[in-house]
């Protein structure tokens, strides 16, 4: 073989030799790639993770939610024993009032005198005509052109003739001895304490009727306005 054929096979192996270590280092690098590829495009969540990482973080809207109790009124509960307590507290204030209200206001020497001349003066009448003798007397108590107590009013000068007679110390006698069992010292005792009491009015021909500008009265009296009984009354 001569020099220069030599040189020419040299040449072409080489040449050869080149082009096969391409070709198998690119299908190295290609099987690397493909590799790689393989393994990324199977591996779980990989996709995911990436399409994950590309869209853009949004930041959500925080709900306000409303708290129970800004939203509920509270309720205002009592124990069971706090309405107990507060009716038993309204029942005691009510019995304290009605004990103002039914406490006397005349002592029992008032009573006694008013009770007598009642029956001295109107024993014979009606229940209606003794409440109208005591209203008269008790309108004289407050007025200001009569004494201001019962018993000066009963003993004053030339206006009861039961004071002069005699016959108010019978009657007075009568009381303090405990004759009064009769009706009629019931009636005269009951008239006597509701006009000591305050009372003003009297039942006249079915109707309620106010006495409290009523000052005199008599058997025979000018200028009267009303008759009851016995008595005519002004």
């Amino acid at each position: 073989m001569s020099l220069k054929k030599f040189a020419m096979l040299m040449i072409s192996c080489a040449v050869l030799y080149g082009v096969s270590g391409n070709t198998a280092s690119a299908a190295t690098t290609n099987g690397i790639t493909n590799n790689e590829t393989v393994q990324q495009t199977f591996q779980p969540g990989g996709d995911e993770k990436e399409d994950i990482g590309n869209v853009p973080a949004t930041t959500p809207t925080p709900q306000v939610t409303a708290s129970p109790q800004a939203t509920v009124a509270p309720r205002v509960t009592t124990k069971p024993g706090t309405v107990k307590n507060n009716t038993a507290s309204k029942k005691k204030k009510a019995k304290k009032t009605a004990k103002k209200s039914s406490k006397k206001s005349y002592t029992k020497a008032e009573l006694r005198l008013m009770a007598a001349i009642i029956n001295c003066e109107a024993g014979s009448e009606s229940y209606q005509g003794k409440l109208a003798v005591g209203i008269v007397i008790m309108n004289r108590v407050r007025s200001n052109k009569f004494p201001n107590t019962v018993k000066k009013v009963i003993y004053q000068r030339r206006q009861f003739s039961p004071v002069h007679n005699g016959s108010l110390k019978k009657r007075l006698r009568q009381y303090d001895r405990g004759k009064i069992r009769s009706s009629q010292w019931k009636d005269c005792i009951s008239a006597a304490k509701k006009t000591l009491s305050g009372q003003k009015t009297i039942v006249y021909k079915g109707r309620v009727k106010s006495m409290k500008k009523y000052k005199f009265f008599s058997v025979s009296l000018r200028g009267a306005k009303m008759r009851l009984g016995g008595h005519r009354f002004k």
